[in-house]
């Protein structure tokens, strides 16, 4: 449980002492009798801190975890429901791809002029798709990332050697018989 609150006399709001026995000390104007009780005192508030923490935590623990329990139930449920828009989807662009050729059809009394529209509306949904893939393919490789991990490394690099150089030209170290 939370410490609740009490109000003053001026009407502000001031938390109520966690321990009632501590605040009937106060109200009666007794001091502690020693810092000994002071930290006992404190040590009980803590206590009772830590366990609604962990009162809390225990809760919040239990409402996540019911949370996942609904999110993974819920995702065959959504994914199945993708599929099914997928093949609505599918089979809505082939009904205008149909009806489209029908009336291709229907105006000029040939069909092959309702098969030509039929393949140029698929052709047309193909190069689309098709250059929406590779512009996709393009973005996940990163690019930008890789130029900048490759500029990071070069100025390593360079320091590195800019560093070994400096070490060469300066003292070198005693040479005589180490053995």
């Amino acid at each position: 449980m939370a410490p609740e609150s009490v109000k003053d006399e001026s009407g502000a709001s001031k938390p109520r002492s966690v321990d009632p026995e501590l605040e009937a000390e106060a109200s009666s104007g007794q001091k502690s009798r020693g810092p000994a009780d002071r930290i006992a005192e404190e040590f009980h508030q803590a206590v009772v801190i830590g366990e609604e923490l962990i009162g809390c935590l225990k809760s919040y623990s239990e409402l996540l975890g019911l949370e996942l329990l609904l999110a993974f139930k819920s995702f065959f449920a959504l994914l199945g429901s993708w599929l099914l828009l997928l093949l609505a989807l599918l089979l809505t662009w082939l009904s205008l791809s149909a009806l489209l050729a029908w009336a291709g059809y229907s105006l000029s009394g040939m069909p092959i002029v309702g098969f030509a529209v039929l393949f140029v509306m698929q052709l047309l949904l193909s190069l689309t798709l098709w250059f929406s893939v590779k512009r996709y393919r393009r973005r996940m490789t990163m690019s930008e990332s890789r130029r900048q991990f490759k500029t990071i490394m070069q100025g390593v690099r360079n320091e590195l050697d800019r560093s070994g150089k400096a070490k060469e030209s300066g003292a070198k170290p005693p040479e005589g018989d180490l053995g």
